[in-house]
């Protein structure tokens, strides 16, 4: 059995069971049988309805504004990245195969499931309300969802743009206003990376994300 006390120390997890989550850590290339793929299944209704119990008890905004943030939270990108920030892709058992975005994801979820399966259904979803909110969900279009949010509630906006460095190095700043009110600051290299970042402050200022 590998020893996975790396890993225990990243999730904030020790399992009884540890044929889970080697078992969790698999991939069909490796072992046609014995992998991830049932405990995936699983693992992506846990993960969903842990976010959606996240977002519920700690933000403000509307149903169908809490299921696009669901959405952006859950998609493979963000829980690729924390497969990556956690450990598990490292980790994982295959052959003559690389790791793609969507495998990631799956290691995630299957690893939630491993956990459920192990310690409980509320051990998976403290699992994943502890780690979540770690990935930066970089690939969200924060600006799109903040001006939406503007023109449902006829709010003004605007995002003054200041640079600062060289021309090959600049680095810029944005600030966000909402209706007169500055509810975010961004710094990116470009700025449309500062401006999305300044509006995912803004929407955590504003409750429509959970801070």
């Amino acid at each position: 059995m590998s020893d996975f006390t790396h890993l225990y120390e990243k999730i904030g997890y020790t399992f009884q069971n540890e044929s889970l989550l080697s078992r969790a850590l698999t991939h069909s290339s490796f072992d046609p049988k014995e992998n991830y793929e049932r405990l995936e299944f699983l693992g992506d209704s846990i993960v969903g309805y842990a976010v959606s119990d996240l977002l519920f008890h700690k933000n403000t905004a509307r149903e169908g504004d809490m299921t696009k943030t669901r959405a952006s939270m859950v998609s493979k990108e963000p829980l690729s990245y924390l497969s990556d920030l956690l450990g598990f892709s490292a980790a994982c058992k295959k052959r003559n195969c690389a790791l793609s975005v969507k495998m990631k994801c799956d290691l995630y979820e299957a690893v939630t499931a491993a956990i459920s399966l192990d310690g409980g259904f509320d051990a998976a979803v403290a699992f994943v309300k502890r780690t979540i909110l770690l990935a930066p969900h970089a690939s969200v279009d924060h600006k799109t969802a903040l001006k939406e949010f503007c023109e449902k509630h006829k709010l003004s906006y605007d995002a003054p743009c200041t640079s600062s460095g060289k021309d090959n190095k600049k680095t810029f700043t944005v600030e966000v206003y909402v209706n007169g009110k500055s509810r975010g600051v961004g710094k990116g290299t470009s700025i449309y990376k500062a401006e999305n970042e300044a509006c995912r402050a803004a929407l955590m200022s504003l409750g429509v994300l959970p801070r």
